[in-house]
């Protein structure tokens, strides 16, 4: 791995833990730039094991500092971030508005879907919050809106900020302190 690469790697999860963490103590759940970092990652990260790896780290430390939960709703929430990774990659084959815009939408609504089925399936409360049936997962899904509404926004402000600032970085910096794939 390049210097330059392993710098882009440590900041994306930094600004991962340093936003989660952040927006979390102010009651802003959900809005955080750690989906925005994986896309990214999946984007210009050339080490495909770094890529995936970047959004991992990023939740495992900062579920350190807020708290473990259920490991197999854990399990469903790092995973889910990894099809940000991928949806990053997808982008990355030719980059465009277009493509970008279906990253971002996929990542979003893929997060939301995946995670909030795995709250559904793995919920330890008791009484269960929401029934195991259909009627009871629709009722899981109208109460992550809020959630929601606040992942797409972060998601849109942070992707926005990187991949518009490294598409600004690849044409007015030089071409050797760029990092690209």
């Amino acid at each position: 791995m390049k210097k330059n690469e392993l710098i882009l790697a440590s900041s994306l999860v930094a600004i991962g833990i340093a936003t989660r963490l952040l927006f979390n103590e102010l009651g802003l759940w959900n809005f955080n730039a750690v989906t925005a970092s994986a896309m990214f990652a999946g984007a210009f990260i050339a080490s495909a094991r770094m890529r995936y790896i970047i959004p991992l780290v990023t939740m495992f430390l900062t579920d350190a500092v807020l708290g473990f939960y259920y490991a197999p709703s854990m399990a469903v929430n790092y995973g889910a971030l990894l099809i940000a990774v991928m949806a990053g990659t997808v982008y990355a084959t030719k980059p465009s508005l277009l493509k970008y815009f279906i990253a971002f939408l996929g990542s979003s609504v893929s997060f939301f879907v995946i995670t909030n089925f795995g709250a559904w399936m793995f919920q330890t409360m008791e009484p269960q919050l929401y029934p195991m049936t259909l009627d009871g997962l629709m009722t899981a899904y109208a109460a992550a809106i809020p959630f929601y509404q606040n992942s797409v926004a972060s998601n849109l402000l942070f992707s926005a900020v990187m991949f518009g600032g490294f598409e600004l970085a690849k044409v007015y910096l030089p071409k050797e302190t760029a990092v690209a794939r």
